[in-house]
């Protein structure tokens, strides 16, 4: 099996109501899912977000956030804590540290990269990180 680190936007295009689904699903949701220790809040800050815009109530939000748990992606602690690492990443590829730290795991962990978003997509590619969007 195939180790695949798992971003929110793809996690959330999988699961929540009236998203496109990527492509690669059915494959990528085969596969060994990995997620930094940052995965669970921004799933549930986007969750909150589809709340406040009315997108459904707070019922179908808990019920979207047990769904998207039940992807069943392995969480990872953080493997250093050094702050300039995370902003050196970011830096180099024009990313949020936030996403700097999708970029660091997949290389750390030898690890595919499942993302829509296209800033993540660009970066990882420029690595050499094989990308399932």
């Amino acid at each position: 099996m195939t180790a695949i680190v798992i971003d929110s936007s793809y996690a959330l295009a999988c699961m929540m109501p009236g998203e496109r689904r990527p492509d690669t699903m059915g494959l990528v949701l085969k596969e060994i899912l990995l997620a930094p220790f940052i995965w669970p809040v921004e799933i549930a800050s986007a969750v909150r977000n589809g709340v406040r815009r009315r997108r459904f109530d707070r019922s179908q939000a808990d019920a979207l956030a047990s769904h998207v748990a039940g992807l069943d992606a392995r969480i990872i602690s953080p493997w250093h804590h050094e702050a300039s690492r995370y902003l050196q990443l970011a830096l180099a590829h024009d990313l949020t540290p936030y996403d700097a730290i999708y970029i660091d795991l997949c290389l750390s962990e030898r690890a595919e990269l499942a993302t829509c978003d296209g800033e993540l997509v660009h970066a990882a590619s420029r690595v050499g990180i094989r990308i399932h969007s």
